[in-house]
């Protein structure tokens, strides 16, 4: 009677201890669908957030640019809808989606996700997410993003209990919206509630509670014989829409475990007290075993075998509540061009790189500090921060080591990533809002030119809302004339007189007064309205020769510089050659200039334009020569008639012997080349007769001259002459 009312025991507790587990391992299924929703919308919220940024909410732009803009594309098709419905896909379908419940919901500025329902072109079975488009605060449109619903099946495998265990999804009402095809499920059906009416309900809630408990958002569990089998299910809402997550696992799986573990029991009880004490030891073994494989679906990154954002919360959080420890800073990164790899080499090969990035974190993470693969290839970091230098060095080391160990698994290309970093201010702060700055941040750096990482801070969000309002008016700006040319003398030494001028452009806003160059140019070569501009400033210095000409003003050059933006442009030739014959300019007083830095990013595009302007009589000048790492062998293959030496040659260096050699050299090298050589940022009388022994042509800078209106500087260079 002993034996049988301990047997009895131990099954109940098993029991007890199964539906625990089986509720976890709901718990963390409901997770796992919950932050794949999560994250898609995360995903088209970044996205959405950059059209209302660009500003142009024209239905193709849209498109084109979320299409560009997109990280990860695993959708079956993308779009974006207008609210009369009409939408726009990725793949080039044209549908309304008006009637659709997941349309109306989105309308209303909510991001959601939608039933399962059944795809127009193909009838298969989608969900669709859908996120808002707002221009100032105003829904314009909406973003949309369909998946396959047979997508959401990797994530309800179930790996405990022997990989005996399934999970399905359905509604509140009991119909159908992701099923399981494990040989220990239910199979296909229409309802779960109709199908637990053909059921034999053996335990735990009846019929009709789990028909009330649903219809109310409740959980709860039962144990059911359907088709031969007896099953455990545990039954749990989702945070999505009206969805329930039903988990199951037949109860033969325990009635293994409960016939092993009361064989057992038989034997030890008859047994001295050592054989009871091993009794225990084997029970508490299983125990540890089954919560070791329930964190581990809770908590690891099924890539990379670390962490996933669920552990880095709860690391993240422990540590940040560690007192007396210096500042934290969360940073998060992508791997660029990811998908080039996966295309390239395969999805295997980019698990290796991932699994590789995890691995170099790893090795790196000091006590206090933690990391996580978040999704796809976003990861994210939490490391003490003494300064910003010491981060910064981190990530160039992190760098080095990832590019020495990429062709260990066959990786040719070099990697680069961009990360986004922000120092943490409130420590008992949201880890996702402290996660969405670093992201911000990290977006920045993606969208600069040669920048690998970018710190948050509060000048950056206002520097976004600037760069904003910029962008918003730029166009309007432009046709409005409110962009004006100012020239700057430029000096012959030779000849102890003034030979022409740079055109140098200036925005005047009717509200904020004259804005500074360096605060919109940036912007303008980040969008590329820089090469509308250009053509402005062209087509304005043209204008002002023609007018000298007619004044018959000496003859002298003018120079406009040309960002790299148009150097890319198979027309740029023809467009300036169109703009100057329309004025008849006499070609040899435009003199063209372009940064040191845009001729040796492409060097040969270079020279094939810089021999066409000079064959069509233009001169040709290289500005900010000296200010990054210029060739110099490659000086004479460039077709150029002047060399502009940056300012940093001069300020206050030419003192020391060691630069004046180098200036020195510098302008005979240039002069032996048979090129002219102007001298930039001179400010004082000994700077310029210093210049003057050394053989300089030109001067340009304060001390002959600021950037002045056009009519200040005819009256001080013409009329005055």
């Amino acid at each position: 009677m002993l034996s049988w009312y301990y047997v009895v025991l131990i099954n109940n507790a098993l029991k007890k201890q199964t539906l625990l587990y089986l509720s976890e391992v709901a718990n963390q299924g409901a997770n796992l669908v919950q932050g794949k929703v999560d994250n898609e919308l995360e995903n088209l919220i970044t996205a959405s957030k950059l059209i209302e940024a660009s500003g142009n909410f024209d239905q193709t732009q849209m498109l084109r640019l979320v299409t560009m803009a997109a990280t990860e594309n695993h959708y079956k098709r993308m779009g974006v809808a207008l609210l009369n419905g009409d939408t726009v896909t990725t793949d080039g379908m044209f549908l309304n989606v008006s009637e659709r419940t997941y349309f109306q919901e989105a309308s209303k500025g909510k991001p959601t996700v939608s039933d399962t329902i059944i795809d127009y072109t193909d009838g298969k079975l989608i969900n669709v997410y859908a996120v808002p488009i707002f221009r100032e605060n105003q829904v314009v449109a909406l973003l949309l993003a369909s998946a396959e619903t047979e997508n959401f099946k990797k994530y309800l495998e179930v790996g405990s209990f022997a990989n005996q265990g399934y999970s399905y999804i359905v509604k509140a009402n009991g119909d159908r919206v992701v099923s399981s095809l494990h040989v220990n499920s239910p199979g296909e059906f229409d309802n779960i509630l109709e199908t637990l009416k053909r059921a034999e309900i053996r335990d735990g809630d009846r019929l009709e509670t789990i028909t009330e408990n649903m219809k109310t958002g409740k959980r709860g569990s039962y144990t059911s014989f359907y088709g031969g089998m007896e099953r455990h299910v545990i039954y749990k809402p989702l945070a999505i829409n009206d969805w329930y997550l039903m988990t199951g696992v037949p109860t033969k799986v325990v009635s293994a475990q409960t016939r092993q573990i009361s064989w057992y029991s038989l034997m030890l009880i008859v047994a001295d007290l050592l054989a009871i004490t091993l009794l225990f030891m084997i029970i508490l073994f299983y125990q540890n075993r089954a919560k070791k494989r329930l964190e581990r679906i809770a908590y690891v990154d099924d890539v990379t075998g670390g962490n996933n954002w669920q552990k880095f919360k709860q690391e993240a959080r422990e540590i940040l509540e560690v007192k007396n420890q210096g500042q934290c800073a969360m940073l998060t990164f992508d791997i660029d061009r990811f998908r080039f790899i996966n295309e390239e080499y395969g999805h295997e090969k980019g698990d290796q790189v991932l699994q590789m990035v995890g691995k170099i974190l790893q090795d790196r993470t000091a006590k206090l500090e933690t990391y996580a693969r978040v999704s796809g290839d976003h990861f994210a970091i939490l490391c003490l921060c003494e300064d910003q230098d010491k981060i910064t060095r981190r990530i160039k080391e992190f760098m080095g080591v990832l590019n020495s160990e990429r062709e260990a698994i066959g990786i040719k290309e070099r990697l680069s990533c961009r990360f986004g970093i922000y120092i943490i201010e409130d420590r008992n702060g949201n880890l996702d809002k402290i996660r969405e700055k670093a992201n911000m941040a990290r977006i920045a750096a993606k969208t600069a030119d040669n920048q690998l990482w970018f710190f948050y801070s509060d000048a950056f969000r206002k520097k976004i809302g600037d760069e904003k309002e910029i962008i918003d008016q730029m166009e309007d700006a432009l046709a409005n004339n409110q962009f004006e040319m100012y020239l700057q003398p430029k000096y012959n030494l030779h000849l102890n007189a003034y030979c022409g001028c740079e055109a140098l452009v200036r925005w005047r806003h009717p509200e904020k007064g004259l804005i500074s160059p360096g605060e919109f140019i940036p912007i303008f070569e980040q969008t590329g309205f820089i090469r509308k501009l250009d053509m402005f400033m062209l087509e304005e210095v043209c204008k002002l020769l023609k007018s000298w000409e007619a004044k018959k003003y000496p003859e002298i050059s003018v120079s406009v510089n040309l960002s790299r933006k148009n150097l890319k442009q198979s027309d740029f030739i023809e467009r300036v050659l169109s703009i100057t014959n329309q004025y008849r300019i006499h070609r040899g007083s435009l003199e063209i200039e372009l940064t040191e830095s845009s001729i040796f990013e492409d060097v040969d595009r270079m020279i094939e334009i810089g021999q066409a302007f000079q064959d069509y009589g233009f001169k040709m000048a290289m500005d900010d020569f000296g200010s990054g790492y210029s060739s110099i062998n490659l000086l004479g293959c460039l077709p150029l008639d002047v060399i502009k030496m940056d300012q940093g040659f001069f300020n206050s260096h030419l003192k020391r012997q060691q630069n004046y050699i180098v200036v020195e050299a510098t302008i005979n090298l240039i002069k032996k080349l048979g090129m002219g050589v102007v001298a930039e940022g001179i400010e004082t009388k000994a700077e310029v007769e210093m210049l003057r022994t050394l053989g300089c042509d030109i001067i340009q800078g304060y001390y002959f001259g600021k950037p002045m209106p056009v009519a200040e500087f005819e009256q001080q260079i013409f009329n005055n002459a």
